[in-house]
């Protein structure tokens, strides 16, 4: 039972629980009366599900080597097509309208056309052969672009309260969209740790000539995973939607950063196949308590980016040179 614990101990996600136990009670000890008020818990809550989902989705992009810059064009423009469609339905049925139809309208267009944008994301990293960072880069201009053609750059609003109560309800006073949130974490973590794609998307990312070589398609397991990381883009755009109950291009830019910051300090390693969907909800957690003690200590937005950029690249220099001083030590000592 004693190894059973320290066997724990030694697990990384023990330790990002540890960080984020920490990073809580510090922020708590420092701002007793504003961290742990319930109207800020019940906002940190509410705004988790928007950048977790998608940096579950970055994730995925990292795992296999990769990067997708496109996700939030791809959220924004999934929330785009989704309110015109509704739209349109509306104006067919203006007085007997149903709210189930316009839930399922919204849910499979955001997930259909979430999982085209990641689908010729994956076609053009694949077998295009173009770099993920300027395939992406490209893909993200082009969303936008779109997104600015069909709303001229205006916000689409006046949604029928159906789709605000989607990600503003509560349960036990906890937010819907957490549990949401949840439970998409729940199904990644499924299909990263039991399932064949999964193992394939690890074994891609860590080695692609031995992937090839073992039978593994790389290319459609490329593809596979770019439609899979576009689905969590078009399902968070479908959160934003009706958190602000408006969609508008741009809507949720701030969220480019952070999410490849929760990722990278979820341990998802830059290189490609390494990574834990657990080590990522909890690195997601620990951001949103960080960026929400930041709020409450009254830093700017500029501070803030500066800080998390800081961050950022000294999670990527750690995580260079951790393993050079690693095999440094290993000989000396062997020595």
């Amino acid at each position: 039972m004693h190894n059973r614990i320290l066997e724990r101990f030694k697990t990384d996600t023990f330790l990002y629980l540890l960080l984020f136990i920490a990073v809580f009670t510090i922020l708590s000890i420092l701002s007793p009366y504003s961290f742990l008020s319930k109207y800020n818990l019940q906002s940190m809550a509410f705004q988790v599900p928007e950048f977790g989902i998608l940096a579950l989705g970055m994730m995925l992009a990292i795992i296999t080597g990769g990067i997708d810059l496109s996700i939030i064009a791809n959220a924004n423009l999934s929330a785009i097509f989704a309110s015109l469609l509704m739209y349109n339905y509306i104006k067919v049925f203006p007085d007997n309208y149903s709210n189930i139809v316009i839930l399922i309208i919204l849910f499979v267009t955001c997930l259909i056309a979430g999982f085209l944008m990641g689908a010729l994301n994956g076609i053009l990293v694949s077998y295009m052969r173009l770099p993920a960072i300027l395939a992406t880069l490209g893909t993200m201009k082009i969303f936008d672009g779109i997104s600015t053609v069909i709303t001229g750059g205006q916000s689409l609003r006046n949604y029928p309260p159906i789709v605000a109560a989607l990600a503003n309800e509560t349960f036990l006073s906890i937010p819907i969209s957490f549990f949401i949130f949840i439970f998409v974490g729940a199904i990644i973590k499924i299909i990263m740790d039991h399932s064949r794609l999964g193992f394939r998307i690890y074994h891609l990312g860590e080695n692609p000539l031995a992937a090839e070589y073992s039978g593994v398609n790389n290319n459609f397991i490329l593809v596979k995973t770019y439609c899979l990381t576009g689905l969590l883009a078009g399902f968070s755009g479908l959160i934003m939607m009706s958190r602000f109950n408006s969609i508008k291009v741009g809507y949720g830019n701030s969220y480019q950063l952070l999410t490849i910051l929760v990722a990278i300090m979820g341990g998802v390693h830059p290189s490609g196949g390494q990574g834990k969907v657990m080590n990522v909800i909890l690195s997601t957690l620990t951001l949103q308590c960080i960026a929400s003690g930041f709020n409450i200590l009254g830093f700017s937005n500029y501070i803030r980016n500066v800080i998390y950029g800081v961050v950022l690249i000294t999670v990527m220099v750690v995580i260079t040179i951790y393993p050079i001083l690693k095999q440094h030590f290993y000989l000396r000592n062997k020595c």
